[in-house]
């Protein structure tokens, strides 16, 4: 079972899970940096998996993982997608996140990280300043070289629709209910291009349910890692 880290993050933000998990199964975590490109991302990634593998991928991550399934899908035997969606980004969107971009080409990681995850993506349940702490700290470790090729690799990031529809693996949809980067309903359209796909939404979290949420989100994980591996294509397919 690996993790992948979203955009900004380290390994921390999966630390809770990563615990819970590695109790009964073999458990690492790989960081999604060392190119601007998605497609470059999986290809440094793939030398470090298993043969067989299960991926767990937030934001960046889950994209990193849907590539990985699509260069080789023999190797992955399910994925899980936390706050994460198949769409490229929209003009409007890498516009945007360009904007975003001069605080880091500027070496102000602080305000990058303001402006990336605003208040609203941390839960009223969440302890916000906390959990800011948290976030800016990741971001620091990682240094604003690393962030912005993870920014360029979202900018330009694939259409992975298609990727989705024919993933016979078992995917599973995890999100937050209060998320305003990832809405509840993109989330609920991208479990339904999957053939195996299914949505868990963790009540009163926004966009770091692993942080938000930990013991919500262990088990969310382990459920899904408990489930049978037989495939059965909806009956609309």
């Amino acid at each position: 079972m690996v993790f992948l880290p979203g955009h900004g993050a380290t390994g921390h933000v999966f630390a809770h899970q990563v615990q819970a998990l590695a109790l009964d199964r073999l458990v690492s975590l790989v960081l999604p940096q060392g190119a601007a490109r998605v497609e470059e991302i999986a290809q440094r990634i793939l030398p470090c998996l298993p043969p067989r593998v299960a991926l767990v991928g937030h934001g960046l991550g889950g994209a990193v993982a849907l590539e990985i399934q699509r260069q080789l899908p023999a190797r992955v035997t399910r994925i899980a997608l936390i706050a994460a969606a198949p769409f490229a980004e929209t003009p409007t969107e890498a516009a945007a996140r360009e904007a975003r971009m001069i605080a880091l080409r500027a070496g102000r990681i602080a305000d990058w990280v303001t402006r990336e995850f605003p208040a609203g993506a941390i839960s009223e349940v969440a302890e916000r300043g906390r959990l800011g702490a948290v976030l800016s700290g990741m971001a620091e470790v990682l240094g604003a070289e690393t962030l912005l090729a993870q920014s360029r690799a979202m900018q330009r990031r694939p259409d992975q629709q298609a990727v989705l529809r024919r993933c016979l693996a078992p995917i599973l949809v995890l999100g937050g209910t209060e998320d305003p980067l990832i809405r509840a309903r993109r989330l609920e359209v991208t479990a339904g291009l999957a053939p195996v796909g299914e949505l868990c939404l963790i009540p009163g979290t926004g966009h770091f349910p692993m942080l938000e949420a930990p013991q919500l989100v262990a088990e969310a994980l382990r459920d899904f890692m408990a489930r049978s591996l037989i495939l059965r294509r909806r009956a609309a397919d």
